[in-house]
């Protein structure tokens, strides 16, 4: 069934499709794809001769979702990039301006203007560039930018966005968290051409998920909540280091994850020769690295209102306790049918920067 410039499905989703705020497209079929920290990406399909030859490469494509007139994070603004005519059906792949950042001019970015700055600050500076629309990116993070973070230099504006969000990690000292707690921003366009920097702070123990779901939901197809268990960021043997005296150093064990998953050691170093700091230390990342990463694939059908960041609670018998986790990626079709696939994992925060909010 093709979906005209503006339609009722039979879940109740309105879309309206241009190019250039003046050719309205007749379109069949509208895949999304995002990810964090990447430029979102849409598919459409068109069976019409006229509505392809309005899909010029470069073009400006608008795309406007809604469930009885409201404002959806499925709304889109981005740029044509490809062109597949088809014997029958014609695919038109947009992306949003996330793209122009990774593809803009050089800049000299310089240590006088950037040290002792507000990384977030710094990042929607940045982000500032050919109608991406920073407006709304006003809260701040307090996190200052420092000469050490090496992040001056000749480069593309996304490469200092990314190596500024390397340091983009949020630490809490509240009722809400552990002190190990640490939380990283992530950035997105959401919706429609508004650039977001956000914190997803699946965490805090005060937060509510925007929904449950469970492995008996009715909206769920396929083959329901499906894990991907990864041990590539797993450490059980723990030795933290003296950086100034090598034959300084406490090393610790997590015997019951060592004989679960294998042995895997690392090696940290400290700015310190205080014996009890590096145990304390060691302590603190075998709890956080001793155990596997977990992230779960979920297909269902009205799940299309969920986006990048949203809070999602997993109700899975196989699990001790509900968990709460972000959505991290997701692929929505609508056609006939309109189903979301989304992927909800902890944003990954490696050793290293681990290590280094330890010691601020």
């Amino acid at each position: 069934m093709p979906i005209p410039e503006s339609v009722n499905l039979a879940e109740q989703i309105d879309i309206t499709a241009t190019v250039d705020d003046n050719d309205v497209l007749t379109v069949s079929k509208v895949l999304y794809k995002a990810t964090v920290n990447e430029p979102r990406s849409v598919t459409i399909q068109v069976s019409d001769k006229e509505s392809l030859m309005k899909c010029r490469l470069g073009a400006v494509l608008k795309i406007e979702v809604g469930r009885g007139g409201g404002v959806h994070n499925l709304n889109f603004e981005g740029i044509i990039k490809v062109v597949k005519p088809g014997n029958q059906t014609h695919s038109i792949v947009a992306l949003d301006r996330i793209t122009f950042l990774a593809t803009s001019e050089f800049r000299d970015f310089k240590d006088s203007e950037i040290v002792g700055q507000d990384l977030y600050y710094l990042i929607k500076d940045a982000a500032d560039y050919r109608d991406i629309n920073v407006r709304e990116t006003t809260l701040g993070s307090s996190i200052k930018a420092t000469k050490a973070m090496g992040l001056s230099g000749l480069q593309k504006r996304k490469d200092f966005i990314d190596k500024c969000m390397e340091f983009m990690i949020a630490s809490f000292d509240d009722d809400f968290h552990e002190n190990t707690d640490f939380v990283r921003y992530n950035y997105a366009i959401r919706s429609g051409n508004k650039f977001d920097i956000y914190l997803a702070d699946f965490k805090n123990t005060s937060n509510q998920a925007v929904i449950k779901i469970s492995e008996d939901d009715a909206n769920i197809t396929g083959e329901g909540i499906v894990a991907q268990i990864d041990t590539t960021r797993l450490f059980n043997s723990i030795t933290a280091q003296s950086k100034s005296d090598a034959k300084i150093f406490k090393k610790l064990n997590d015997e019951q994850s060592i004989q679960q998953f294998g042995p895997s050691s690392t090696l940290i170093t400290i700015d310190t020769n205080n014996r009890g700091i590096l145990e304390n230390t060691a302590y603190e990342v075998l709890q956080a690295f001793s155990k596997p990463t977990f992230s779960y694939a979920i297909t269902m059908h009205n799940a299309e209102w969920l986006g990048l960041g949203d809070l999602v609670q997993l109700d899975v018998p196989v699990l001790q306790k509900d968990v709460i986790l972000p959505v991290v990626a997701y692929e929505t079709e609508i056609g006939d049918t309109l189903v979301t696939k989304l992927t909800l994992g902890e944003p990954e925060l490696n050793l290293k920067d681990f290590v280094r909010q330890l010691q601020l």
